[in-house]
């Protein structure tokens, strides 16, 4: 009868040690599935920001946008546009902002989607995306954009603000009023 006893004991310990065994397998794969890239949770990072600046050169007198060649995440991105150049009367401007997110920007924290063209500086414009957007000088305008595909688009200001007949100066010289966004 004792050893009918000591083989039950036996086998009771060998289950048991075969359970603890299987819940060790069971932890290390479910550990070792979450650190090689097993389902994760994230939470949405929002827009992107992009910040510029357009201010005058000092070594050529040339109004610049700073910078002028920048890379920004695929999605919505909010951009920040400090002008310190003064503005002019371009009175053949319509003006309209084009290719923002709602249609519009906000200058000195008011919302447009049409500017004066009484006080215009600069522009934004990106072609390939039909965006177009004014800076009035002496103002900082902010707008979104959202870019869904990947690669470089060229970006220029198409305000009159160059030398030699508005054209040449700034206006002809790559990374003054013109750039590259690339979109990543």
């Amino acid at each position: 009868m004792k050893t009918v006893k000591y083989q039950e004991y036996n086998n009771l310990i060998a289950v048991g040690v075969a359970l603890v065994a299987v819940v060790l397998v069971l932890v290390w794969a479910t550990m070792a599935a979450a650190s090689n890239g097993g389902p994760t949770t994230t939470q949405p990072a929002g827009p992107a920001h992009m910040y510029l600046t357009i201010q005058i050169n000092p070594v050529t007198g040339w109004p610049q946008y700073s910078p002028a060649n920048f890379t920004v995440p695929a999605g919505e991105v909010v951009f920040t546009i400090v002008d310190y150049d003064s503005p002019m009367n371009w009175t053949s401007c319509t003006c309209n902002v084009n290719g923002t997110v709602g249609g519009t920007e906000t200058v000195n924290g008011t919302s447009y989607s049409v500017v004066s063209n009484a006080n215009v500086a600069h522009t934004f414009d990106i072609p390939s995306l039909h965006l177009n957007v004014m800076s009035p000088g002496m103002s900082t305008v902010t707008f979104a954009v959202d870019v869904t595909q990947a690669g470089t688009y060229t970006w220029m200001c198409v305000t009159p603000c160059g030398t030699n007949g508005y054209t040449g100066g700034a206006m002809s010289t790559p990374g003054y009023m013109s750039g590259t966004m690339t979109v990543v």
